[in-house]
């Protein structure tokens, strides 16, 4: 699904990866049924580093109450460099391919401009 304005098979829009001002993603995963546990495992596994990183402002993954192996994410990050830097992170690209048999539909995002 891969276009030339996107990366991460079409996740990130070329404007938001070229953005010098602060950038933020939502976006939910949803694991298939038997996967939960593994899916979080994976997840979990990333939140370290990736607060780690520069550039990182605010990392949080919550778990919907109302649909039991559903993940809601936020993310915000200085520039779209650093978000670039983030995904092209040998750990992001393992958990990239890890979670891809876990999750039941595509990874959904919705990208944000910060105004405060």
């Amino acid at each position: 699904m891969s276009t030339d304005n996107t990366l991460t098979d079409g996740l990130i829009p070329a404007d938001i990866l070229a953005s010098a001002t602060p950038v933020a993603v939502y976006g939910y995963a949803r694991a298939r049924a038997g996967e939960e546990t593994r899916l979080l495992d994976e997840i979990q596994a990333v939140i370290g580093p990736t607060r780690e990183e520069a550039g990182c402002e605010q990392y949080v993954v919550h778990t919907a109450r109302d649909e039991p192996g559903a993940f809601a994410f936020y993310e915000r990050w200085s520039s779209g460099a650093h978000l670039l830097a983030h995904v092209s992170q040998p750990f992001m690209q393992k958990y990239f391919a890890a979670i891809a048999d876990l999750v039941d539909t595509e990874l959904e995002a919705h990208w944000l401009n910060p105004v405060s």
